[in-house]
């Protein structure tokens, strides 16, 4: 299965999340957004990272969860709404979408 973002890459969950660039893009953004400045690791490490820098009550580890959660959200449901539907929204309304429902959520 070829990967829905048009890479060029076969699909696999380390691909989805974050090694394509489509996602890369988005996810990079939004770690920006959360003041985060590192390199993209695989899956398991970005999930370990995140639960690890994200534990506590603290206002920026909230933020950290839900914009975590919302990304790999819509990430999942563009991947769908391509496979599924044909419609294709670009990487900045991805990152458009996160935003709002980070803080809707807050």
């Amino acid at each position: 299965a070829d990967c829905a973002f048009l890479c060029g890459e076969t699909e696999t969950l380390q691909h989805l999340f974050f090694q394509c660039p489509f996602s890369a893009m988005v996810w990079r953004e939004v770690l920006l957004m959360c003041n985060i400045v590192r390199p993209l690791l695989l899956w398991a490490d970005e999930v370990l990272w995140m639960s690890t820098h994200a534990r506590g009550s603290a206002f920026h580890h909230t933020v950290r969860r839900l914009a975590f959660a919302a990304t790999v959200y819509h990430l999942w449901i563009e991947r769908n709404r391509r496979c599924f539907k044909n419609v294709f929204l670009p990487y900045q309304e991805i990152i458009r979408l996160v935003k709002q429902d980070v803080s809707g959520k807050l």
